[in-house]
């Protein structure tokens, strides 16, 4: 159409008028034609009809400027349908798709293990600052009640002796206890099987008549037993915490911590922080040696807490 458009001339005039208005209704017929097999509705040439509709005389004035528009829109017609042709959009083949899924799977498998774990460790992490604050809450109304720790009277026997007598009389009291198994065999407060950081077994239960367990309404398991009393300042007795219960993977160092009761004002202390002479303090090195993968990790007490997080 661009080519008839560009060879028409306008011509002057009976003869000029009498083509104009046969060319007028043959435009007519041509825009009708050319809207019906346009690609694109509106695109047909609009300007063709409207000089159709006019008078000849109208026609005759501006059939020169409104053809040449028309068939520039008809080339811009042509033109952006060619464009749209070429560059439509395209679906993806199946193997593209499945090659997709094969990256994503390979990214998820690199990187949600060690997400999950992370966000595992930081639950550990809060647990222990949880478990240690009802610590020292017990603590001190203890204190209050029963004056400085180095006034309390302690019962006889050294590791392994009855701690009811001990735990009843100055920490019970100050739990939130949602059950209660005692210096029993009952199982039911502390998990069975105990495992080192290094995840080899501990070789001991707690479940014997050496520990008083309870476990909190927050779902912490609790055991107490004493320590060897030979010393002045020897530690008292220790406080196992499970921070997340019964539930895997009852580990030292990863869910499983332990405190010291010290006869003096250092009180209750994350394992780690002093000997259990309550003289000394652990140096960072013995703390790192301990608390590693390969030993047992009984001072990651001190070590998580001093870090404010489970570095290893």
């Amino acid at each position: 159409m661009q080519k008839e458009c560009a060879s028409r001339q306008p011509v002057v005039g009976a003869r000029a008028l009498a083509q104009g208005v046969k060319r007028n209704r043959t435009d007519a017929s041509e825009a009708k034609t050319s809207e019906a097999k346009a690609p694109l509705r509106g695109l047909s040439c609009p300007i063709s009809r409207e000089i159709g509709d006019r008078d000849p005389a109208q026609a005759r004035s501006s059939r020169g400027t409104r053809r040449t528009l028309c068939c520039r829109f008809s080339g811009l017609a042509k033109g952006e349908i060619s464009k749209r042709n070429s560059t439509g959009a395209k679906g993806f083949t199946l193997a593209e798709v499945l090659l997709t899924l094969a990256i994503i799977g390979v990214v998820a498998a690199l990187t949600i293990p060690a997400v999950v774990t992370k966000v595992t460790k930081d639950q550990y992490v809060v647990g222990l600052k949880k478990a240690y604050n009802t610590l020292k809450a017990v603590e001190r109304e203890a204190i209050q009640e029963h004056g400085p720790i180095e006034n309390w009277s302690w019962s006889t026997g050294g590791w392994g002796s009855d701690p009811t007598a001990d735990f009843e009389r100055y920490f019970l009291p100050r739990f939130d206890v949602l059950k209660n198994c005692g210096a029993t065999t009952e199982e039911g407060c502390f998990a069975e099987e105990l495992t080192v950081l290094s995840g080899n077994s501990a070789g001991y239960s707690v479940n014997t008549a050496g520990y008083y367990k309870i476990i909190t309404s927050d779902g912490m398991s609790w055991a107490y037993g004493k320590d060897d009393s030979t010393y002045p300042l020897w530690s008292r007795g220790w406080f196992y915490v499970d921070v997340n219960g019964l539930k895997g993977p009852n580990r030292w160092g990863r869910d499983i911590f332990t405190f010291n009761v010290f006869p003096s004002n250092l009180g209750i202390k994350p394992e780690g922080s002093y000997d259990v002479d309550g003289v000394n303090q652990v140096s960072k090195n013995n703390i790192d040696a301990n608390c590693n993968t390969s030993f047992s990790g009984s001072y990651c007490t001190a070590k998580v807490l001093s870090e404010g997080a489970m570095n290893y």
